[in-house]
């Protein structure tokens, strides 16, 4: 008598492979950056635009719409963390080129 049970829902939990959202980059040097990192230690992700993002990239350039990077949520810790390490070194890049400079 399974139809008794129609209205229940089963708590599940979530799926490994569902598509969690690791990053929204509004810089597309920085996007492509990163997605050559995904790439680098074999991270499957999907760049996506939000509404007509693609559209308006296309006709307006990059830079308007921010990209959206989702991974696997069992990868996303791993993303995340390379995500934060790639800011922390643009980040400091330009002080420590201005450093050398200056010598």
């Amino acid at each position: 008598m399974n139809f008794f049970k129609r209205g229940i829902k089963k708590e599940t939990e979530p799926d490994a492979n569902e598509p969690v959202l690791a990053a929204v980059i509004k810089n597309p040097v920085t996007s492509e950056i990163f997605q050559d990192i995904l790439k680098e230690n074999g991270i499957p992700f999907i760049c996506r635009q939000d509404g007509a993002g693609g559209s308006v990239k296309l006709l307006l350039g990059a830079g308007v719409v921010p990209d959206n990077i989702y991974v696997a949520a069992r990868n996303y810790e791993t993303a995340r963390g390379l995500y934060e390490a790639y800011l922390a070194t643009e980040i400091e890049s330009p002080l420590e080129f201005e450093e050398e400079t200056d010598k």
